[in-house]
């Protein structure tokens, strides 16, 4: 199949032609191309889509109206969507044209970075029109494991624990680096699909998640951002991995964010090139020159690449933090710090800096689940406080409540009451447990929250500015008196 300059150009000018391709069909128009088309083995898009309670009608829907009505920011962008678009629908014409986009992003692009990824994107899509994607090259990557190596934790008789004194401050001069997923774009939510991944306006970022963090640390320092892209992630034996700053790969990827991400390119049976970078462990090769690198954290690999970036010096702001407790007493030269809020400060903004204290031996109710997603970033508190234990090895009062329903916490607070107790730890998502929270905090000034994995959901977060004296998050660096 080939598309040439005219079509890409009429394509970019009247974009309704995709439109009514999608709406009538292109069976007719796949099955008279003479490329035999191999589809990207091992890819299972759909699970993302329904994963999320959203039919693949209504992200075909999405897809449409965004492609059809927003403006084009760059041909490499539109490319992107037409091969998430392709790939979902098994539609030869989509990845044609998804071809042709990047060649003409190729020519147009001066910027060596983009034009690799330009030229990598075309190679994709001609592999999967001649049938050839499943090319293999010699596998030579082993794993570097990481190291956590740990202050030492008091040895005298500490009767407290003060929590959440850690802070990153953000000035105007400092460098933030991010991810690409939830900031510049959003394929799953059919947010910026015509943009291209390192295309960075304050102004047209996501207003949830990271982007939302982003803005506020903007919003409030003037710093400048940008996002890593184009990760080369390698398969070691069944696990994926992502490369240090000396292409040395040692941060796990789930498996999810490469081959349930249509926008990443497939190279070989072993190496995907991501474009929609997700978490701390795709940041890290490419982030050592930043201040502060702001991502997800919600899994091992993730949190090991915020350890080896703070150990050069690089500040880490994982709002999702499920591991932070990992991470306990790490020897590091910069701050990692999980759940905490973003707050306006002299010279800019802060990050962290919402000390409570709490006496080493007064019960603790925490949040745990053993449920799957989306239950499971309810262990968080239960992972913590447990670590937190093991780091000081002194025995903490626990009080474990199982989440056996998302956004059904509020049991944390009713055990709370039941036994007396003036500390919980619990991850809070929505208004069911906003309330909750609220009201207990509210009947005791002693009453104290330590918020998990909450940051990025407004109903939670607005706890750190309601009670400021009585919420803070997980500090890895707790202070002992």
């Amino acid at each position: 199949m080939y598309v040439d300059k005219l079509v890409v150009n009429k394509l970019i000018n009247e974009l309704s032609l995709i439109g009514l391709l999608l709406l009538y069909g292109t069976d007719a128009f796949a099955a008279a191309t003479l490329d035999p088309i191999a589809w990207p083995p091992g890819f299972d898009f759909s699970s993302s889509i329904e994963s999320e309670d959203y039919s693949l009608r209504d992200f075909y829907q999405t897809y449409l109206d965004t492609m059809v009505q927003s403006p084009l920011q760059s041909a490499y962008g539109l490319a992107l969507a037409n091969l998430t678009l392709g790939l979902e629908r098994k539609d030869a014409l989509l990845i044609g044209f998804a071809r042709a986009l990047f060649q003409e992003s190729y020519n147009a692009s001066h910027d060596a970075k983009q034009k690799a990824l330009a030229k990598a994107g075309l190679e994709y899509a001609e592999r999967i029109l001649k049938g050839r994607v499943t090319a293999s090259t010699e596998k030579t990557e082993v794993v570097v494991p990481v190291e956590i190596k740990k202050i030492a934790a008091p040895t005298s008789n500490f009767k407290k624990i003060i929590l959440g004194k850690s802070a990153i401050q953000v000035g105007k001069n400092s460098k933030i680096k991010t991810q690409v997923d939830r900031v510049t774009r959003d394929w799953l939510q059919g947010f910026n699909i015509k943009n291209a991944p390192w295309s960075f306006d304050v102004e047209n970022i996501a207003t949830w998640h990271e982007g939302w963090k982003i803005r506020e640390l903007i919003g409030f320092s003037g710093a400048t951002a940008s996002v890593v892209t184009g990760t080369v992630a390698k398969r070691v034996g069944e696990e994926w991995y992502a490369p240090d700053a000396e292409g040395k790969y040692r941060f796990k990827i789930a498996e999810d964010k490469v081959l349930n991400f249509p926008s990443n390119f497939v190279v070989d049976d072993h190496t995907v090139i991501l474009n929609d970078t997700h978490g701390i462990s795709a940041l890290a090769w490419d982030a050592l020159d930043a201040n502060l690198v702001v991502g997800c954290g919600d899994s091992v690999g993730k949190m090991e690449a915020a350890y080896y970036l703070a150990t050069h010096g690089v500040n880490v702001y994982t709002p999702t933090d499920r591991f932070i407790g990992m991470l306990l007493g790490a020897d590091i030269k910069g701050t990692v710090i999980g759940s905490a809020p973003v707050k306006k400060a002299a010279g800019g903004a802060v990050v962290g800096d919402q000390p409570i204290t709490l006496a080493i031996d007064e019960p603790i109710v925490v949040s745990t689940t053993r449920g799957h997603y989306p239950l499971q970033y309810y262990d968080t508190p239960y992972r913590y406080f447990t670590a937190l234990a093991d780091y000081i090895k002194r025995p903490l009062n626990i009080t474990p409540v199982e989440v056996v329903e998302y956004g059904k916490a509020d049991g944390v607070v009713a055990q709370a009451r039941k036994i007396g107790a003036h500390v919980i730890g619990i991850r809070v998502w929505g208004k069911v447990e906003h309330e909750a929270v609220k009201a207990w905090l509210k009947e005791d000034s002693h009453n104290r929250a330590i918020l998990f994995h909450t940051a990025v959901y407004l109903e939670g977060y607005q706890l750190f500015s309601e009670f400021p004296t009585q919420t803070s998050f997980g500090d890895i660096h707790p202070k002992f008196e």
